[in-house]
């Protein structure tokens, strides 16, 4: 009996390892229509409380880098993809380089886009993609310059996996052929 619990106390530590300990550090922002949260690191991330066309916007704890999210009331067709990218940078000069490719983020298969916009002598780097889901498009872009971007992507690549439907909102992808 004795032998059992020294070798219990012995693979206890190794028990306790593979547990997750919940962290601190997150912080999860639900979407308006209640379809998609969104759980990031509030020591890289920091939702703005500021109120604009997008329904959330972060910002990297130094400010070098923005994320802007948007559920639409309607679909956003594939043809219609860089036509609506292109409009949304208008004000700000005309984008180049745009890049438009399918991604797979958990289970949503997405438009994932790359760009580059010149703006008052700066280059500034804007990814980001569109997903049709339920109850429309949702998309999410991330904008720096050109500097800040390469050193920022693990931040947009960990903000992006934090992205998911809420369980009971997934839809078959297979019957959504608008994107």
């Amino acid at each position: 009996m004795l032998k059992k619990h020294i070798l219990l106390f012995l693979f206890y530590p190794l028990i306790t390892i593979g547990q997750v300990i919940p962290s601190t550090d997150t912080t999860i922002y639900k979407s308006r229509k209640g379809i998609f949260e969104i759980k990031y690191n509030n020591n890289h991330w920091i939702k703005s409380d500021l109120t604009s066309k997008w329904d959330a916007e972060f910002h990297d704890t130094y400010n070098l880098l923005n994320a802007y999210f948007i559920e639409y009331d309607y679909f956003v067709p594939e043809k219609n993809i860089k036509k609506t990218l292109k409009s949304q940078y208008a004000e700000f000069g005309k984008i180049k380089n745009l890049k438009i490719y399918d991604k797979m983020i958990h289970d949503m298969k997405v438009k994932y886009f790359t760009c580059t916009l010149d703006f008052n002598n700066y280059t500034y780097i804007f990814q980001g993609f569109l997903y049709n889901g339920k109850a429309g498009t949702m998309q999410i872009q991330f904008g720096a310059q050109q500097e800040a971007i390469k050193q920022y992507q693990v931040y947009i690549d960990e903000f992006c996996s934090g992205i998911t439907q809420i369980k009971g909102m997934k839809i078959n992808n297979n019957n959504n052929n608008n994107l």
